[in-house]
């Protein structure tokens, strides 16, 4: 009899035992070599908490509060509704560190039709957490190889891979999807998809919002100790856009701060990568002030403080006043004795690209940065911080990565079976308490009245004969006005998210046998298409109600 597991520690206990079976002469064995793969009946019993909760009645279903988005269908608890629920097609964007253990909490949830999307491929530097890669998939797309992975690990479960970026498809086809589970690492796709996910929602001729059209959007983050996650109803509750004031503007380092005021270890390897990435070539005796150069005779670094003598037109005569390490400044050192550090760089490596994955390359910046650190004074620089800082590494803890994915999954089924109250709306995840235990909060937050994303259209009736073509219909528009601002190149999109009048850009050409055609082709009585143009910026639109009549 197969003992009954926690789904976290049955993994694990898997996982590990699939290493060990991997023959320690080979170092080249995978995992796909060895079947440790769980039989579909051992499967099952992960769910029964799962069938428990959703064959027993709650007087906390979710149709009790404020985030109710269906009405008229409440929960119902039914031995099989965990196998109905779990018929949803799902996609999971991103599949990083928050993105491996969303997959993994989903398949092991039951859920069997899941997508993944991701644009990333797999780093050296990813594989201490996002535990679906191994050494042999470093080069290989994310999304491609978590997929596999899932699907070999997990009997019935379905993941589709798509390697590319959230833009590379169009709004309809994002509308197959009954939930979206998000673990992004960046404001511009949680913004995109969350417009996206807004714009696809449909009204009713009332002005409500059409319950059948919202997809629930379920937005997991994390850094370092901490974490959050939300759910989003899109044109329902508070959207991203709508919490846009929380983030604090992007702040990059000036460079003359890195060139001439460093303060943290840092500043010196993002100076050194700076300068080595440069591929211009520099002049021999142009060299300035507060400038890292290597000295050839004593093979040393020092820092540059001031140009001594420029003999007239004969830059490469020049001497420079230069700072070495501990502090030792030395007088009149000639410029055909320095080398910057583009021209070091290239005379140990050529003109290849700085490669970060490469233990030579990062070395040679790092023992740069290190130098620089010694002349400025600044203590504390390691190799890691080196890496860090030139490849952006944002901290990641796994143990709140699992804790994250597991409430963004969690808010999926309440989603999905109605048998919970839903959070509402902002999950905030401080890790360990001043106190003791588990900082953990919710926070609600409201919607922001002329939100870009979410404010309710604007809608534009119009009553045209059914013998109108598209290419008419569109000039209609613009001749009265319909939109404010007046329609320049708009492209116009069916209640379906479909656009069926493009006339720039690449879609024109599949779009133009559309513009003789007569509009109730494409659109039927009482619809609501929608106008974006672009000179009004991409998060702009404009609703338009079509009506017929002889």
């Amino acid at each position: 009899m197969v003992e009954e597991f926690p789904p976290q520690k049955r993994l694990r206990a898997e996982a590990e035992a699939g290493a060990e079976a991997e023959p320690e002469t080979d170092p080249k064995s995978t995992m796909e070599e060895v079947d440790t793969a769980p039989k579909a009946g051992d499967l099952a019993k992960r769910w029964s908490t799962w069938q428990m909760i959703l064959s027993r009645p709650t007087k906390f279903g979710m149709e009790t509060g404020a985030l109710k988005f269906v009405d008229g269908v409440d929960f119902e608890p039914d031995e099989t509704l965990h196998a109905e629920v779990c018929e949803a097609c799902i996609l999971c964007v991103g599949a990083g560190g928050l993105g491996c253990e969303i997959l993994k909490d989903l398949a092991l949830s039951g859920f069997k039709n899941i997508h993944v999307i991701d644009l990333d491929t797999i780093d050296v530097t990813n594989l201490n957490r996002q535990f679906l890669f191994r050494q042999k998939d470093v080069g290989a797309p994310k999304a491609e190889v978590a997929a596999a992975f899932v699907n070999r690990r997990v009997p019935g479960v379905t993941v589709t891979p798509h390697f590319g970026k959230l833009q590379d498809f169009p709004p309809e086809w994002y509308r197959q999807f009954n939930v979206v589970v998000a673990g992004l690492d960046n404001l511009e796709a949680r913004r995109w998809l969350n417009q996206t996910l807004c714009s696809l929602v449909r009204f009713e001729e009332d002005g409500t919002v059409d319950p059948t059209s919202v997809i629930p959007f379920i937005d997991g983050g994390t850094e370092g100790l901490k974490g959050q996650s939300r759910v989003i109803l899109p044109m329902k509750t508070s959207c991203f856009e709508c919490t846009m004031s929380l983030f604090p503007p992007a702040r990059g380092k000036a460079v003359c701060t890195l060139e001439n005021n460093p303060r943290v270890p840092a500043d010196c390897a993002t100076y050194v990568y700076m300068k080595v990435d440069d591929n211009d070539t520099q002049s021999t005796g142009t060299f300035s002030v507060n400038e890292q150069v290597h000295l050839l005779d004593d093979g040393i670094g020092g820092l540059v403080l001031s140009v001594e003598n420029v003999p007239e037109g004969a830059a490469a005569a020049a001497t420079f006043h230069v700072r070495l390490p501990e502090g030792i400044e030395r007088r009149g050192v000639p410029a055909s004795n320095m080398i910057g550090l583009r021209q070091h760089w290239v005379s140990k490596f050529g003109e290849d690209k700085v490669d970060k994955d490469s233990r030579l390359h990062m070395t040679f910046i790092h023992e740069r940065a290190a130098e620089r650190a010694l002349l400025f004074g600044i203590r504390g620089l390691t190799y890691d911080k080196t890496l860090g800082a030139v490849k952006n590494i944002i901290p990641a803890v796994a143990s709140t990565n699992a804790i994250i994915a597991a409430s963004t999954v969690n808010e999926a089924m309440k989603c999905l079976s109605f048998s919970g109250q839903l959070c509402n709306t902002y999950m905030l995840y401080n890790g360990q308490s001043m106190a003791g235990g588990v900082d953990c909060n919710n926070l609600v937050f409201e919607r922001v009245e002329g939100c870009v994303a979410c404010a309710p259209p604007q809608v534009k009736a119009v009553t045209i004969k059914p013998t109108m073509t598209v290419r008419e219909f569109v000039e209609y528009v613009k001749a009265q006005e319909l939109t404010t601002p007046r329609a320049v190149e708009p492209i116009v999109y069916d209640s379906e998210g479909d656009a069926f009048y493009v006339v720039t850009g690449p879609l024109a050409t599949m779009k133009a046998s559309n513009l003789d055609e007569p509009m109730t082709d494409h659109v039927d009585d009482k619809e609501t298409v929608m106008f974006m143009d672009s000179t009004w910026g991409k998060d702009v639109k404009r609703h338009v109600q079509v009506s017929y009549a002889a």
